[in-house]
C-alpha cells in the first residue's frame, strides 16, 4: 500500500476541519457576525441612554437655574405666586403626567456556532471516509490490472534455443 492516498484523505480531512472550523466554529466567521450585531445594537442603545442623560440633564440645570421652569413646575403642583389668583375649570382634561423613559434593558444573547469536538469529528469522518473511497478505488485498480494480464500458453512442442554442442 502506498502512503500517497493517506496523505490525501489525510489533507481532505484536515481541509474540511478547517473551513467548518472558520465559517461556523466557536471562534468563526458566522460568531463574529453575530457578535458584530450586537455590537451595533448596543451602540445604538448607549446612544439612546446618552440623548435621555443629555435631555435630563438640560431639564435639571432648568430646573435649577431658570425661574420660570421653577414656576411651571410649581404650578403643577398646585402652589402659586404670591400676585397669582387660582381658577379651577372643570371639565378639562388633565394633562398627561411625564413620564422619563429610561432605555431598554439588554441582555447578552447567546452566539450560535458549531462546538470544536463537532467541527473535529467532521474532519476525522471526512478523513475516514477519504482513505476508505481511496483504498477501495486502489484496490480495483490493483484487481483490473491482474485480470488484465494474461499469460499466453502455447500448445505444441516446446521448443528451446539451445546452444549447439
Amino acid at each position: 500500500m502506498k502512503c500517497l492516498p493517506v496523505l490525501f484523505a489525510a489533507a481532505f480531512g484536515t481541509f474540511v476541519y478547517v473551513i467548518v472550523s472558520l465559517s461556523g466554529g466557536p471562534n468563526g466567521l458566522w460568531a463574529a457576525k453575530q457578535l458584530d450585531e450586537q455590537k451595533r445594537v448596543l451602540s445604538v442603545r448607549t446612544a439612546e441612554i446618552q440623548k435621555i442623560n443629555n435631555e435630563l440633564f438640560l431639564e435639571y440645570t432648568a430646573l435649577q437655574k431658570d425661574p420660570d421652569v421653577i414656576a411651571a413646575y410649581a404650578r403643577k403642583l398646585g402652589y402659586i405666586n404670591k400676585n397669582e389668583k387660582i381658577v379651577k375649570i372643570t371639565g378639562l382634561r388633565q394633562p398627561p403626567v411625564m413620564l422619563y423613559n429610561t432605555g431598554v434593558a439588554l441582555k447578552r444573547q447567546k452566539i450560535f456556532s458549531f462546538p470544536e469536538w463537532f467541527c473535529k469529528a467532521l474532519g476525522l469522518t471526512v478523513f475516514i471516509l477519504s482513505l476508505v473511497f481511496m483504498l477501495l478505488l486502489d484496490y480495483n485498480r490493483i484487481m483490473t490490472v491482474r485480470k488484465t494480464k494474461r499469460v499466453e500458453i502455447i500448445k505444441g512442442i516446446p521448443v528451446y534455443d539451445l546452444s549447439q554442442i
